[in-house]
């Protein structure tokens, strides 16, 4: 039996950093921009249990996944086993099933699941679940279970010594799109032994009631700092449209862009304003937005300082990287054009919207590594080292492609809005006047 276990192990590990790698790749093609904030809060050398928020479906495991730099031992409803052509894809991923009364599970049979979770961390591994226990419909977070106390507690009895529970908050620019952003906030993370001994109870076990709801509560209030917090998705667009607004200012150049995480900053502040001043707020953001939209021209438009000869100066450097990788590009255009259309595609066939992004993730893992494999297959070149550069350098190649269509787009944008703005010169006063009043409006709340 332990012969069995030493030849299991070895297979794990390889599984594990191979999975590792096709889901940073993954999520470098999905995004267009990956933000981790808090990173020097990361345990080394320590059993580490990772709590975080789900809004996203699989995309939130990927993210956990990229954030921690290897792959956790996931807790997942049983729910998901029950189709047959899943289990071998969740017994890769190493994922272990957990029972919920909602799914008419039998929940006695989460005490094996709670003991494999502390071997796991006994071990010193990294286990990782979603305390909410289910997808939260909103940016908001839910009520969290005791999962994550009792595991936690399982696993000090279990050995795991130095045990910290590490929370993560994940946020999306889009939850949806194709090359949005995404944004992982690493928090402090939650010595265990030290909080119990702090609160009285350094000997706590799992049927300690009184500790387990502690620890819940604990975990729960560092979720709450880290992860989105808005009554629904209208308002999380549009306190952050008004942060990204408020944050931008005229010395960036109409192709760069605020980061996430500064803009998620002011965002959830702001969602925490008064209700009188949030609508006013909100009235003064769609007054301008509109007038905007009226007049032809985007924000970045409206405040730019920039002249022709800083546009020209950017169009020809982009012009001339664009020469540099064009065959670079075009390659991985070709290469990379029918399961990228398939992945577009896949999100517009699946009704439930929290489901898309998942939808679409299974399908550009499912179909480009198979596609890379038949052009190696098929390229002319009878040598198996030609073939494995062609694997590798495709993916490589198709970013490249995703990339430089992207920079055209904005330089292209950039020089659009600039002959529009020339154009409706005699709209501008009245936009920056309105886009003063909504900054000068955020600005005395940030004071206040």
């Amino acid at each position: 039996m332990e012969l069995s276990r030493t030849r299991v192990r070895p297979l794990r590990a390889v599984l594990d950093r191979a999975l590792t790698g096709l889901a940073r790749l993954a999520l470098r093609g999905f995004y267009r921009r990956l933000e981790v904030t808090g990173e020097d809060h990361l345990p080394v050398d320590r059993p580490t249990l990772v709590v975080a928020n789900h809004f996203n479906a699989l995309l939130d495991a990927v993210l956990v996944m990229h954030a921690v730099g290897r792959l956790p031992r996931f807790v997942a409803k049983s729910a998901l086993w029950r189709p047959v052509w899943a289990r071998p894809l969740l017994w890769l991923a190493g994922m272990v099933p957990v029972e919920r009364p909602q799914d008419d599970g039998d929940t006695a049979r989460n005490r094996s699941v709670f003991a494999s979770c502390a071997e796991q961390l006994a071990r010193g591994n990294t286990v990782a679940l979603f305390p909410e226990g289910h997808l939260a419909p909103t940016p908001a977070l839910r009520p969290l279970r005791t999962g994550a106390a009792r595991i936690a507690l399982n696993a000090r009895l279990a050995g795991a010594e130095g045990l910290v529970i590490l929370p993560l908050g994940l946020v999306y620019e889009d939850t949806v799109a194709l090359r949005s952003r995404a944004l992982v906030r690493i928090g402090p993370p939650i010595d265990v032994d030290r909080f119990l001994t702090e609160r009285g109870s350094p000997d706590a076990d799992p049927e300690d009631q009184a500790a387990v709801r502690s620890l819940t509560t604990e975990i729960g209030r560092r979720l709450r700092v880290l992860a989105p917090d808005y009554e629904d998705q209208l308002e999380a667009a549009t306190l952050g449209r008004a942060a990204d607004i408020a944050l931008r200012g005229e010395e960036q150049l109409p192709t760069e862009e605020v980061p996430l995480s500064t803009r998620e900053a002011l965002a959830r502040e702001l969602a925490q304003a008064p209700e009188d001043d949030q609508r006013e707020i909100i009235d003064r953001l769609a007054r301008y937005e509109l007038s905007c939209s009226l007049a032809g021209l985007r924000d970045t438009e409206v405040i730019a300082e920039h002249g022709p000869s800083t546009l020209t100066r950017l169009l020809a450097i982009t012009s001339l990287r664009l020469l540099l990788l064009a065959p670079f590009a075009l390659a991985g255009a070709i290469i990379n054009a029918l399961p990228y259309w398939a992945v577009h595609w896949t999100g517009r066939f699946v009704r439930n919207p929290a489901l898309r992004a998942s939808a679409r993730l299974l399908t550009g893992v499912a179909l480009f590594p198979p596609t890379w494999l038949l052009i190696a297959w098929l390229m002319p070149w009878n040598s198996w080292w030609a073939r494995a550069l062609v694997i590798a350098a495709a993916p490589v190649l198709g970013l490249i492609a995703v990339r430089a269509l992207e920079r055209a787009v904005e330089v292209s944008r950039a020089w659009h809005g600039w002959v529009t703005r020339l154009e409706r010169q005699e709209h501008l006063a009245m936009l920056r006047e309105q886009r003063r009043a909504l900054t000068d409006l955020i600005d005395r709340h940030r004071a206040a």
